[in-house]
């Protein structure tokens, strides 16, 4: 799959540094394979949330962040929209978030 916005990815990975490490694994998983629909998707990514028919949300660095992605299995391209520390994943509605650049 490709991955759309790197520029959005890398600029999450330079605002939380700490979590840089497990974007990176997380980019490097999702172009590593092809994915043609959910359920393979959730093979390798096994807490990943299907919360609308194109929109996952992934757990990042053992839950301590979320990304929300709009995956388009069709084309094969994985969409950044939002990623963040998981407390403040609680104050946006996943379902709704619109492509949001890093805060900082």
């Amino acid at each position: 799959m490709r991955v759309i916005a790197k520029k959005t990815i890398n600029a999450y990975r330079k605002c939380y540094p700490e979590a840089d490490s497990a974007l990176k694994t997380w980019v490097a998983l999702i172009e590593s394979k092809n994915f043609k629909h959910f359920p393979d998707l959730k093979k390798t990514f096994n807490t990943a949330d299907l919360i609308q028919d194109d929109r996952v949300v992934f757990n990042i660095k053992g839950n301590h962040y979320r990304l929300i992605a709009a995956v388009d299995f069709k084309f094969s391209v994985v969409f950044i929209k939002w990623f963040g520390k998981h407390k403040d994943y609680n104050k946006i509605s996943p379902s709704e978030v619109k492509h949001e650049y890093p805060p900082c």
